[in-house]
């Protein structure tokens, strides 16, 4: 019971914050509208990124679509990464490798309920 709790403790740990930087993405927030021009990214990626964000975030939270939630964060955080390392942003590229131990922990669990 107490392995099932800390399960969706870091579910939510993961899709809480997903969901929130995917709907700043997808509703054209200032901020992140300022990253992605800095980056030199079009503005139509950034609402295509946040949808998926949140149709990843969204798919992780049911049992049997769990898995394809999961498979879709590895590819948006080795972007985020790259972008990080291409512009010389050390300190944000530390974020996309710790959020993917995360999810990492998240895959294994999957397993192992």
């Amino acid at each position: 019971m107490a392995i099932k709790i800390i399960f969706w403790v870091l579910i939510a740990a993961y899709v809480i914050p997903a969901l929130i930087f995917g709907f700043k993405k997808l509703t054209g927030n200032k901020e992140s509208v300022a990253h992605f021009k800095r980056w030199g990214y079009p503005l139509w990626f950034m609402h295509l990124l946040g949808f998926t964000e949140i149709a990843g975030s969204i798919l992780m939270l049911f049992n049997p679509t769990r898995i394809y939630g999961i498979a879709i964060f590895p590819v948006i955080l080795a972007g985020a990464l790259y972008t990080h390392v291409k512009n010389k942003e050390s300190a944000e590229a530390k974020k996309p490798v710790f959020i993917g131990l995360l999810l990492l922990v998240i895959f294994l669990f999957t397993f192992f309920i």
